[in-house]
């Protein structure tokens, strides 16, 4: 059965800055529709791997010339993390204008607690002579991630902002042919309710906020889609949480009809791109390769150079290499730390932009098998249009990996390109210490814009 998407889609696709480089800037005065989140929402480059953040393709939705949409979801947040890491929230908010709109989707991290407040359960730890948990993602339902959901809505409409409440994505939990109570988000147990979309509803209504039951449509997708084909097509990236290219579509697909069909969005309804034509997604991988060529194909001067004097946040350089300001990687972790990075920039110069066309990094894990590593970038102070352009779960022990790319970034006149690498370890439960990563020469080649 062919999956059915628009001719008008695929023209705006050729627009969206995740696909074709970034952009490093507002484009005109447009209004956004800026989205927060986590990592199924997120932007991930198309060479880097087969994970697609649905809030990659919204942009296809929305008629560009009046909407431009400004992704930061960001992989492994949760609503307390996204809140409280200085490059996240606070740089989301220093680009919102009045009159823009904003998207909150968050769960998947916050249950990492299992539904109990991470505070909460580092008191009992305490109490019971155990280690405490030093991931601090976990929120309870009822409580603190009403606590941060209400405190998005307010800063939001502080400054003239319209806030809308969207219910994560399921997971594809299945169980004899359904989406189970954990796959949408409800962790409840023995009579104790911990169901975080009923919870985010409920934010809904007391505070007159828009709320858009992606839960819902997502698991009739799912299941009327079937198990085996679910997984073969829109979950193929490894796990039963992320999606691909098929998936991270189709899902923006449902927030657009859910954006469309809600009576109190009706002044964003004209500015929806409609569908003129029915067109095959298989489109998609083609527009994408488009988008990489034509950057190649740009005019400009040819320049080699080596990247040092690295920075870090809440790391440190020993002789074996980075490793966590304390030496020890905490217990729990299982995605990248937003704010514990290695960083390198360059900048454009003022009337000439760049096009970075390869990346070569010759990376080692010393001490153990369990370090993983993402490299994102992002552009100026505020790290815009954050995109996740390399990751490896898996890096061998002691064993160098060359991380050679070849996808073109785009660093428009007078922006600075912030490329990160954010390692954290699989601790198995226990923190780690005397585990790092060894970074070598950092080799970027490409051209300087005529």
């Amino acid at each position: 059965m062919r999956k059915i998407l628009t001719l008008s889609v695929l023209s705006a696709l050729l627009l969206l800055p995740s696909l074709q480089g970034g952009d490093g800037g507002r484009l005109s005065a447009k209004r956004r529709v800026h989205t927060i989140g986590d990592s199924t929402m997120s932007d991930y480059k198309p060479a880097a791997t087969p994970k697609r953040g649905w809030g990659m393709y919204l942009q296809a939705f929305f008629n560009p010339d009046s909407i431009e949409v400004n992704n930061r979801g960001k992989s492994g947040a949760s609503t307390r993390t996204f809140y409280e890491t200085d490059n996240l929230w606070p740089s989301v908010k220093r680009q919102m204008l009045p009159g823009d709109y904003l998207i909150i989707q968050f769960a998947h991290n916050d249950e990492k607690c299992k539904g109990e407040d991470v505070y909460v359960q580092n008191a009992k730890l305490r109490a019971e002579g155990k280690d405490t948990l030093t991931d601090m993602r976990g929120t309870e339902p009822n409580t603190t991630y009403k606590v941060y959901l209400r405190k998005f809505i307010n800063e939001a409409r502080e400054m003239g902002v319209t806030p809308i409440l969207m219910s994560p994505i399921c997971r594809a939990y299945f169980k004899d042919g359904k989406i189970n109570a954990e796959g949408r988000h409800d962790l409840s147990k023995d009579g104790i309710d911990k169901n975080y979309v009923r919870c985010m509803r409920e934010v809904a209504e007391e505070m007159n906020v828009p709320f858009l039951d992606m839960t819902q449509k997502s698991c009739e997708m799912y299941e009327t889609t079937g198990q085996e084909r679910c997984m073969k097509e829109y979950f193929n990236c490894g796990d039963k949480t992320h999606t691909g290219q098929a998936g991270g579509f189709l899902n923006a697909h449902l927030a657009y009809l859910l954006i469309k069909n809600c009576p109190q969005l009706s002044e964003l309804h004209h500015l929806v791109a409609l569908p003129p034509l029915e067109v095959s997604v298989s489109y998609i991988r083609a527009i994408e390769e488009k988008g990489r060529l034509e950057a190649f194909k740009a005019d400009g001067t040819p320049f080699a150079t080596t990247l040092k004097n690295a920075k870090t946040k809440n790391m440190k350089l020993a002789k074996a290499g980075y490793a966590p300001s304390d030496g020890l990687w905490p217990a729990g972790e299982i995605d990248e730390v937003a704010n514990r990075y290695i960083e390198y920039t360059i900048t454009a110069e003022k009337k000439k932009g760049i096009v970075i066309e390869s990346i070569i990094l010759p990376v080692k894990a010393k001490g153990g098998p369990g370090m993983n590593i993402h490299i994102n970038y992002g552009f100026g102070d505020e790290f815009r249009n954050v995109t996740t352009i390399y990751e490896n779960t898996a890096l061998p022990k002691n064993k160098p990996v060359l991380v050679s790319l070849n996808y073109p970034i785009l660093i428009p006149a007078g922006e600075t390109l912030h490329l990160r690498i954010l390692p954290w370890y699989d601790s198995n439960g226990r923190s780690q210490g005397k585990k790092f990563l060894s970074l070598g020469e950092l080799k970027i080649e490409g051209k300087k814009l005529k």
